[in-house]
């Protein structure tokens, strides 16, 4: 991995260290490339309704997401569908209980790889109860001006 890769990880890890060690119910992960529908609130009104108490994940922005199973009979255009192999993670929430689970599961001094794959290769194994919105309500953005380090296959440019 490279240099910047690591500090990322290990910017989520210590997200996931803090959430346990403060006893949070829950946290959302924003990094600073995330882009927001306009009407946010009223998606994830809409999507909390189907979310199962029991979720320890939930990928409001997501990249190479393959669907998996609906979930609820939500009717509008963003849907909630169990998380199959959820990469990037520019917008997520992490549980207490999911979080508690990613300190056992992940190694800060030897990831299996970057945050986003090491994270989707646990949910895929079934070690997190994960759910993904689709389409996604919050998106990467990288603007010509900015650094983010976004490959050019996944950003969006206006």
């Amino acid at each position: 991995m490279s240099p910047p890769q690591k500090a990322c990880y290990l910017s989520h890890y210590s997200i996931y260290k803090l959430i346990v060690d403060k006893g949070y119910n829950s946290v959302l992960i924003l990094e600073d490339d995330a882009d927001f529908e306009l009407n946010i609130t009223a998606i994830m009104t809409d999507i909390h309704r189907d979310l199962p108490d029991s979720w320890e994940t939930l990928y409001v922005g997501h990249c190479y997401e393959y669907i998996g199973e609906q979930v609820g009979k939500n009717s509008s255009v963003h849907r909630l569908y169990k998380s199959v192999f959820p990469m990037c993670t520019h917008a997520y929430a992490v549980s207490y209980s999911g979080a508690r689970k990613l300190v056992e599961l992940l190694d800060p001094m030897t990831p299996r790889g970057t945050v986003d794959y090491s994270l989707a290769v646990v949910i895929s194994e079934g070690n997190i109860s994960s759910y993904s919105v689709h389409p996604q309500p919050i998106v990467q953005w990288k603007a010509d001006d900015n650094p983010a380090d976004i490959p050019d296959s996944l950003r969006l440019e206006f």
